[in-house]
């Protein structure tokens, strides 16, 4: 288990949490580590998915960044919500371009494989995530989607070439009562119709992460890594 601390980031133009890999040498200029940039559900924050770290593999470098748009106290999104599960077309590619942007900063500023790059997220965290990888895929390895969905309808322009063979892991909860499962089986059918690799489970939970999930995404990332 990775114990070295989780470190608050503040220079970036995304404020994040920092986590460095197990045997981690800061002396060491060379070696470039396997990372997952966490991106947090609507009225979420930064501290959410960075708990996540002690039961995934501990050579891989987290950051867990916090969304740009206030939603309340301590709560925030990555675009402002107007309307449930269709975003604002250019809200969200504003948004998608914010995070492409923290990810040529990342690269610079941490020692980060930019071929094992992965987004991870969780409803909203989890759109954004795959959005990001439909509209670029060549600037991350894959995705780990929990309980999320893709804006079919929010005008994405899908790099068609770049998509086919990216990794994607999704799950979902039979029981989810905040995201409808039929938006999660059209999301798995969209990235199958690209011929994005898609690894699929539906499980007997509600709009949450749960051991089992966890364990599916941990198998999978052996597979990437």
């Amino acid at each position: 288990m990775n114990q070295i601390p989780v470190e608050e980031k503040t220079d970036l133009s995304i404020y994040h949490l920092l986590q460095m890999p197990a045997g981690y040498n800061p002396a060491d200029k060379e070696t470039r580590y396997p990372a997952i940039f966490a991106l947090h559900g609507h009225g979420s924050n930064e501290r959410d998915l960075i708990g996540l770290a002690p039961h995934l593999q501990d050579n891989l470098l987290w950051v867990s960044g916090r969304g740009p748009v206030d939603f309340a106290p301590g709560a925030y999104d990555w675009y402002p919500v107007t309307e449930f599960g269709k975003p604002d077309p250019i809200q969200l590619e504003a948004a998608l371009e914010r995070i492409d942007n923290f990810i040529s900063e990342l690269l610079q500023a941490y020692p980060i494989d930019p071929q094992k790059l992965f987004l991870m997220g969780f409803s909203q965290g989890s759109m954004m995530s795959m959005s990001f990888l439909l509209t670029r895929p060549q600037r991350i390895k894959g995705v780990i989607a929990q309980s999320g969905y893709v804006p079919i309808q929010s005008g994405l322009q899908v790099d068609e070439a770049g998509v086919k063979g990216k990794p994607v892991v999704m799950t979902h909860g039979y029981e989810d009562s905040s995201m409808p499962l039929e938006w999660s089986h059209q999301s798995r059918d969209f990235l199958l119709k690209y011929g994005v690799d898609v690894d699929y489970h539906n499980l007997h939970m509600g709009h949450t992460i749960t051991a089992e999930s966890l364990s599916i995404v941990r198998t999978w990332l052996d597979r990437q890594l």
